[in-house]
């Protein structure tokens, strides 16, 4: 079973992830929540999630600066970067820095993230 860490600063959002999806039954489990990445990084670090599906922008440390960090400290999970955003400069930003997939909030379904987990792109060299 895979693990997913779930990081955004709206609550609403990270509960509304948490419920999309029967993660279990698709073969995932969510190891954990933060509300900035700064916090996240702390929980990467000990738990060591496959995936981490984070915010783009955040207080006090964003989705890509986190994303950077793990690269730096060469932490192993993959990360799919969700924003409100559907700017080209943001998409580019978080594919250039490493990031697995791009997803607009308000087009996230639960067929979409299915879709996106099953793939075989996010879970390639776990």
């Amino acid at each position: 079973m895979y693990t997913v860490l779930i990081v955004d600063d709206e609550m609403l959002v990270r509960v509304g992830l948490k419920s999309m999806l029967d993660w279990e039954k698709e073969g995932f489990r969510i190891i954990g929540e933060a509300d900035n990445g700064e916090k996240a990084l702390a929980i990467i670090r000990q738990r060591k999630p496959d995936i981490v599906i984070t915010d783009y922008r955040m207080p006090v440390m964003d989705g890509i600066l986190l994303l950077m960090q793990c690269k730096k400290e060469q932490l192993p999970s993959k990360f799919i970067i969700l924003s409100a955003y559907s700017d080209f400069e943001y998409v580019r930003s978080t594919l250039k820095n490493g990031a697995t997939d791009y997803l607009l909030k308000l087009e996230l379904e639960p067929e979409k993230a299915r879709a996106l987990l099953r793939s075989p792109c996010p879970l390639s060299d776990v």
